[in-house]
């Protein structure tokens, strides 16, 4: 059988039908549904040249598989036994390259994607993102009903709400590509579709306590304004204030957002900790400001509040002095940083925050006017540039590379919607 261009677009259609039951699973699942796609997309990449965005790209993962040598405690690339169903690769920095390498195949294969030939495809798509939008606001408004349906299975404390909010998060990649579909239909009536669909999708994170979703939804909006009041140098506007962002993360996140606390300003307690949070890692930058601490070094930082006497009082006296026991033992760093940006200055220094900024840059110069795309994969593209930005500064590891590779595959399906209206070829 002779594989057509067009081939490629079911393909990655079936595998997206699995996306609601790997984000309710955890979303662990997207980095082999990226790895999948990657090996059937394979015979459709060609490769015309190397960029200089993706040569900048090569070298920040490069540079990233390095800093995992170094780091407070070193992995092996494998471990267990695969016999025993223990075998896994362990070193985060070959999981986030081969991540990042098997999503750029999947978007070489959607680029072969010929025009008008994927209209099914984007409709099986359509339907997923609507059946995620369903189960997202069924699990917003049973929550409880759910949590005890599942406690059996599941801790209904910590794991499965973590679950439900990965869940929320999962969808948020999708919402922009469907908002912008959805709105680029034939009336007004689908208009005010999209206006509900959006409404309600911001009730629904709110009422499930995702604050990513809160804050990538109002991103997505102003990412999708800036592309409309500059439609001819949006992208490089965008991507070169991520740029930006990333080379001020530590004095705008270590000290300016530090700021707020002096002024009085009222905090929601999650956001007030993390605070204190990018100050302290914001101080091991400057133990380390060159090469870093190495791949995950931030889950080595044990430092409690208890360790800190003026944070500890300032957060007693700002929320409940009956639980200073709590405040004092808890980690000033839960895990990791929780903002990408900031993470990558701590663990892989000013000369992997550098090559991020430099691969940005170039990435934003490379893609083509808003204008040149269709109205559907602009919008989608500048939404989703928002959702990740909103992800990227409050929710996963940098080294997630299930949040990257969910993130890969939502950039496929815009790709793909411009592939099908004859634009975005690669």
């Amino acid at each position: 059988m002779t594989l057509g261009p067009r081939t490629f677009s079911p393909f990655l259609a079936g595998i997206l039908v699995l996306w609601p039951i790997i984000a309710y699973m955890g979303a662990q699942g997207y980095t082999g549904a990226v790895a999948i796609a990657a090996l059937l997309g394979l015979v459709y990449v060609r490769v015309r040249g190397i960029r200089v965005y993706a040569i900048a790209a090569i070298a920040f993962v490069a540079w990233v598989v390095a800093a995992g040598f170094w780091a407070p405690e070193a992995k092996a690339l494998l471990i267990g036994d695969i016999r025993e169903g223990s075998f896994s690769m362990d070193m985060p920095g070959i999981r986030f390259g081969l991540t990042a390498l098997a999503g750029l195949g999947v978007i070489a294969a959607v680029s072969a994607v010929a025009e008008n030939s994927s209209r099914i495809s984007l409709g099986v798509i359509i339907g997923v993102a609507l059946v995620q939008f369903i189960g997202v606001v069924v699990t917003a408004l049973f929550t409880p009903q759910i949590l005890a349906w599942l406690a059996p299975i599941s801790d209904p404390v910590l794991e499965m709400p973590q679950n439900l909010i990965r869940n929320a998060n999962a969808f948020m990649l999708l919402l922009p590509f469907l908002l912008a579909w959805i709105w680029h239909r034939k009336n007004d009536y689908w208009r005010m579709a999209a206006l509900a669909l959006g409404i309600i999708s911001f009730a629904a994170f709110a009422q499930t306590g995702t604050q990513t979703g809160l804050t990538g939804t109002a991103l997505m909006l102003v990412c999708m304004a800036i592309i409309k009041l500059w439609p001819k140098s949006g992208f490089r506007i965008l991507f070169s204030g991520l740029a930006v962002y990333v080379t001020l993360a530590p004095l705008l996140l270590g000290w300016g957002v530090a700021q707020l606390r002096g002024f009085g300003i009222p905090l929601p307690q999650s956001f007030f900790s993390r605070t204190y949070s990018w100050e302290l890692v914001r101080e091991k930058v400057s133990e380390a400001p060159i090469f870093g601490h190495g791949l995950e070094a931030s889950y080595t930082w044990t430092d409690t509040y208890g360790d800190h006497p003026t944070w500890l009082a300032d957060a007693v006296t700002r929320y409940n002095a009956d639980v200073a026991f709590a405040w004092e033992v808890y980690p000033v760093v839960p895990g990791h940083p929780h903002n990408m940006p900031l993470q990558v200055w701590a663990e892989t220094g000013m000369i992997g925050a550098c090559l991020g900024e430099i691969f940005l840059f170039f990435l934003g110069w490379r893609l083509k006017a808003p204008s040149q795309w269709s109205p559907i994969s602009r919008y989608a593209a500048a939404g989703l540039v928002g959702v990740c930005f909103a992800v990227s500064s409050f929710a996963y590891s940098m080294w997630n590379e299930a949040f990257w590779a969910s993130a890969m595959l939502a950039t496929a399906v815009i790709f793909l919607q411009a592939r099908h209206d004859g634009e975005a070829k690669a």
